[in-house]
């Protein structure tokens, strides 16, 4: 009679004997490394909240400047001249201040839609400094420097 070799069967560890007893899959305790912590984007939400009150602050600061210099002020063409190329630069900054409104609400809106710090063109996550550094960023120091260099 042929000798048959009986297998042994493997060993639970004691993570999986105790999940097999209860039913449930056990869970991992590590968090997720490309989520973010719920600490660090509510500081995030507070850094960019904060920045956007500063910002829309010093845009009124700016348009009640103007208006109390074109109200006050008399003058020859060459003043005007002068004038007039303040406030093109004026309307440049306003531009500037605009687009940064925006990269500030659109970050705000990517940390409500669980979007926010990934990189929009490598799609890993955004180290923590260069978003504290930066908090509406989309791209990662890699890609910028990709992009900066002509390479994407």
């Amino acid at each position: 009679m042929p000798r048959v070799k009986k297998e042994k069967p493997e060993k639970k560890t004691s993570k999986e004997s105790s999940s097999a007893a209860t039913g449930t899959k056990a869970k991992s305790r590590r968090t997720n490394p490309r989520k973010y912590t719920k600490k660090f984007l509510n500081q995030m939400t507070a850094m960019l909240k904060e920045m956007r009150k500063e910002l829309l602050k010093d845009v009124t600061r700016s348009m009640k400047e103007e208006s109390d210099h074109l109200r006050f002020n008399v003058g020859d063409f060459y003043d005007h001249a002068s004038e007039d190329r303040q406030r093109e630069l004026a309307l440049t900054l306003s531009n500037r201040e605009r687009s940064k409104l925006h990269q500030i609400d659109d970050a705000l809106k990517r940390i409500e839609n669980g979007e926010y710090g990934f990189c929009e063109v490598t799609g890993e996550k955004i180290g923590e400094e260069r978003l504290m550094v930066m908090p509406f960023t989309k791209l990662s120091v890699e890609a910028q420097e990709e992009i900066e260099r002509g390479d994407y």
